[in-house]
């Protein structure tokens, strides 16, 4: 089981926040509370934002989308993150490259995908 992770966001600014351990307090930025993202794991645009896994020679392959995402400077997939129940993995995607990571395979975990149009996407295994 992965460790649980919840992640914010700055309606002002667009900043996104991982929370790794829950204090108890509020987060805030550009002076007023930042909201918590939700998380689809199915429904529509799935087939462009569900991370597809691939266990290969003790490599976890993450492709974005059972079909291709786009990739363009306003409409991207950002980050992808691997979370196990020992520690949280990020893999930065910059527009104009292809939506996908490889990580260190584990037995279980979540894997994250953010859109910056279409939000926060997960799988789980």
């Amino acid at each position: 089981m992965a460790r649980n992770i919840t992640f914010f966001w700055c309606p002002v600014c667009n900043s996104i926040v991982e929370l790794v351990e829950n204090g108890g307090q509020s987060l805030a930025c550009c002076n007023q509370s930042m909201e918590r993202m939700k998380v689809k794991e199915k429904g529509e645009g799935s087939e462009y934002h569900l991370p597809e896994l691939k266990h290969r020679d003790g490599l976890l392959y993450v492709k974005v989308g059972s079909k291709p995402h786009p990739q363009s400077d306003d409409h991207h997939i950002k980050f992808i993150v691997f979370v196990t129940k020992q520690t949280v993995r990020r893999s930065d995607i910059k527009s104009n490259s292809m939506a996908s990571a490889v990580f260190t395979d584990k037995e279980h975990g979540d894997v994250y995908a953010y859109c910056s149009l279409h939000g926060l996407w997960k799988t789980s295994f």
